[in-house]
């Protein structure tokens, strides 16, 4: 399938009027105050943005008809900052590093539908087609509910250059605690809808926590089959709980299972891919 991001360029461009705001120091006051050169950016976001991933040729033959993921209202709320240098060891090669860090991010995921897409030749026409269709299916119940996602502590750095150990990797000094949805909060459930013409029932958490998540030391790497994804030692002994899970309708009148809780799942020492097909 070939996934479009088509809401990018609409997404960068939405940010100066969501509250987005930037602080940059060239070069020769960053040196004055710090000692080294390099490029120091702050962000403080408060941005909603709507985002489209679209597939040109559907689900194959022979229902090709092109469909678009959509996730509305996207929210991203937080202070990030950004640290830019370079360096290399010999003529000819080197290393660009970029250092994020993340005090702390709150994700609203945005409703998750899916709708008509377009062909994929024409940009206006993709970007067109993205609002028509937020428009469209919002008039209607989500296949998945926005939930609110919190990350504190978090350090991502991007390399690249011939001189790049790897294209990213994850630091933390502490454990991340991840919270879907908000517990004993009806209006902010993780609610899983079936759509089917067989279904129309929903499963439906009060809470999904994962605590004891360690991501220091995950590292990724852009290969020529993909994104690969080495989670190394990470991830191991992570405990999740579901809160209230339900089966049944999407009102909160369903009967609840009850709580499940999983504990020391172990995810360190494998390698994910993310490609098209």
């Amino acid at each position: 399938m070939k996934f479009k991001k088509l809401a990018l360029a609409a997404a960068v461009a939405a940010l100066p009027a969501t509250g987005f705001s930037m602080e940059a120091m060239e070069d020769s006051a960053l040196s004055g105050v710090t000692g080294q050169d390099g490029i120091s950016i702050g962000l403080s976001l408060n941005a909603t943005l709507d985002v489209g991933i679209e597939d040109t040729d559907g689900l194959g033959a022979p229902s090709t008809n092109s469909g678009l993921i959509i996730m509305d209202n996207v929210g991203l709320a937080g202070n990030i900052s950004i640290e830019v240098d370079a360096a290399s060891t010999a003529s000819g090669g080197g290393v660009l590093e970029v250092g994020v860090s993340i005090p702390t991010l709150t994700i609203q995921t945005g409703d998750l539908y899916v709708g008509q897409g377009t062909d994929g030749s024409d940009v206006g026409a993709g970007l067109t087609n993205l609002g028509t269709e937020v428009a469209a299916v919002s008039a209607g119940d989500p296949l998945l509910d926005s939930v609110s996602l919190t990350l504190n502590d978090v350090d991502l750095t991007i390399q690249l250059g011939s001189e790049a150990s790897n294209f990213l990797s994850l630091a933390t000094t502490s454990v991340l605690d991840i919270d879907i949805g908000t517990l004993n909060d009806g209006t902010d459930n993780l609610t899983l809808r079936d759509q089917s013409a067989s279904g129309g029932g929903a499963l439906v958490a009060d809470q999904v926590a994962i605590r004891n998540v360690d991501v220091n030391g995950i590292t990724g790497s852009i290969t020529t089959s993909g994104l690969e994804i080495a989670t190394n030692s990470a991830l191991s002994g992570i405990d999740v709980a579901m809160m209230g899970l339900a089966l049944g309708a999407d009102d909160g009148t369903a009967p609840a299972i009850g709580n499940v809780y999983i504990t020391g799942l172990d995810l360190s020492g494998q390698t994910i891919t993310i490609s098209g097909h």
